[in-house]
C-alpha cells in the first residue's frame, strides 16, 4: 500500500472514530430499566461502512464506542470494541458502496443481530440474563435507527460530495 493511501486511511479511521464518540456520548437516552443508554454511534458507523472499506468502519466504530464507554461504563468498554467493531466490519463488507434497497435491509439486519447478540451476552456476563433480555428492545432500536439514519446519511453526502468515492477501495 502506498504511503499517502496509509495516511488517509489512518486519517479517516480517526476522523471517524472521533465522530462515533461525539454520537455516542453527546445525545445519550437513559434507559432507566437497566442503567444503559441508547446512542446514535451506530449511525456513524453505517456511514462509515458505507464511506469507507470495512477495516476503517470497523476500527472507526470499536474505538468511538469503547472510548464512549470508559466514560462511565468502563466494564463495557470491550464488549463495545469488539460488538461495534464486528457491527461495522460486516456492514461494510454486505454494503461495500453498493447501497441497493436489499443490501441496505440486509446489512440493517445484520447490524441488530450483531449489537442485540453481543449485547445480550455481554450483558449475561456483566449484570444477568434478565438484565440482558431488558436490553433487547433498546439495543434493536438503537441499530435501526443508525442504519436508518446512517445509510440515508451517506447518500446525501454522497451526492453532495461525489469526491467521497475516492475515499475508498474499489471492488
Amino acid at each position: 500500500m502506498e504511503t499517502s493511501t496509509q495516511i488517509r486511511r489512518i486519517t479517516l479511521t480517526a476522523l471517524m472514530a472521533a465522530v462515533i464518540f461525539v454520537l455516542t456520548v453527546v445525545p445519550r437516552i437513559p434507559v432507566p430499566a437497566t442503567g444503559g443508554y441508547i446512542h446514535l454511534g451506530d449511525a456513524g458507523i453505517a456511514f462509515a461502512a458505507c464511506s469507507f472499506d470495512p477495516l476503517v468502519a470497523a476500527i472507526a466504530g470499536g474505538l468511538g464506542t469503547a472510548l464512549a464507554d470508559l466514560m462511565g461504563f468502563p466494564q463495557w468498554a470491550i464488549f463495545s470494541l469488539v460488538i461495534h467493531g464486528g457491527q461495522g466490519y460486516v456492514m461494510g463488507l454486505l454494503l461495500r458502496r453498493r447501497v441497493t434497497w436489499k443490501q441496505a435491509v440486509l446489512a440493517a439486519l445484520s447490524s441488530i443481530v450483531i449489537v442485540v447478540g453481543g449485547y445480550f451476552v455481554a450483558g449475561t456476563i456483566l449484570e444477568s440474563p434478565a438484565v440482558a433480555l431488558l436490553e433487547i428492545v433498546p439495543n434493536t432500536i438503537q441499530a435501526l435507527s443508525g442504519a436508518i439514519i446512517g445509510l440515508p446519511l451517506y447518500l446525501a453526502v454522497r451526492k453532495a460530495y461525489p469526491a467521497l468515492d475516492a475515499y475508498a477501495p474499489h471492488d
